[in-house]
């Protein structure tokens, strides 16, 4: 039988929504609340918009992950569009309740098409990681699908993936770092007075201090220092930008003369990033080397 996958993600994946479309993946939005108002991420609420009312919000702004409804329509949609096949990649379990919603959404949509269950297979996968870092490899995904290549490929690709991309982000303000822990007040008392900007790690969902250096400038070449190190050559890699635009170019000029092509795109920070690293911030993710399944390092 001709293997017919839908794939779903989350807007916390940072794709733009018109690229998802052009590869047929289909993203359930996470809410973001500013000051009362509550938006549909990407839907209703551009990045960049978003970093606007960061500048102007009486209080920090909340994320909510998305609930089982939105998983549990876009089943019922793959199911009338005659797919064999749902794949969902969801963010970090640890640090959202969109893969609890997935599979739960999967449990009710068996429950109202009990035959469906010979039908369509519905397959969710916890990324272990954040934003860019299981977005490109859901656009990846949908790109071997086009070429006809089967889904036990697709998964052993995803799990790949998943073992080995490290994040490493840079946030230049500390307001919104402090609130979510990733940095300890220590630091962002530091940063703020000696103008210290510490590199954070995301490896298997956890966060640990990477580097610090002095001023915004050194970061794209601290960051580019970690990826010559821990980077496997020859792989792919992206970058994830707020409001410093002009550091995302030098980071990524800087990365093409150190590990060589391999950019998979420059890309904005989304709400439920940018809630917990601040609008002004630099990160990218790549390929290390392969690391035991649950561990760090």
């Amino acid at each position: 039988m001709v293997e017919k996958i839908r794939f779903i993600t989350d807007t916390a994946c940072d794709i733009p929504l018109d690229v998802a479309e052009n590869y047929g993946i289909d993203v359930a939005p996470l809410t973001v609340a500013v000051d009362g108002v509550i938006y549909k991420e990407s839907y209703e609420i551009t990045p960049q918009k978003f970093y606007q009312l960061c500048r102007e919000c009486k209080e920090l702004p909340v994320s909510s992950g998305v609930n089982a409804q939105e998983y549990l329509e876009r089943y019922e949609k793959a199911l009338r569009d005659g797919c064999t096949n749902v794949c969902v990649v969801c963010i970090n379990s640890g640090g959202s309740m969109c893969y609890a919603s997935a599979n739960r959404a999967r449990e009710e949509f068996y429950e109202e098409h009990p035959d469906a269950r010979q039908k369509m297979e519905i397959e969710i996968l916890d990324s272990r990681t954040y934003s860019i870092a299981y977005g490109i490899p859901v656009l990846r995904a949908a790109e071997m699908h086009r070429r006809g290549v089967a889904l036990a490929d697709i998964r052993a690709f995803f799990q790949d993936w998943f073992d080995r991309v490290e994040i490493y982000f840079a946030p230049l303000t500390f307001d919104f770092v402090k609130r979510s822990g990733r940095v300890s007040g220590i630091t962002c008392l530091a940063g703020q007075a000696l103008g210290l900007r510490p590199i954070i790690d995301i490896i298997e969902g956890k966060t640990h201090a990477a580097a610090v250096v002095r001023g915004d400038r050194n970061v794209p070449g601290a960051i580019v220092k970690i990826a010559q190190e821990r980077a496997v050559k020859g792989t792919p890699y992206g970058i994830l930008v707020g409001t410093v635009t002009g550091l995302a170019e030098d980071l990524s000029a800087k990365l093409q003369k150190a590990i060589g092509d391999g950019l998979a795109g420059i890309f904005s920070a989304g709400p439920a990033i940018t809630i917990n690293g601040g609008p002004d911030l630099l990160a990218m993710c790549f390929l290390g080397g392969k690391r035991q399944t649950g561990t760090a390092g």
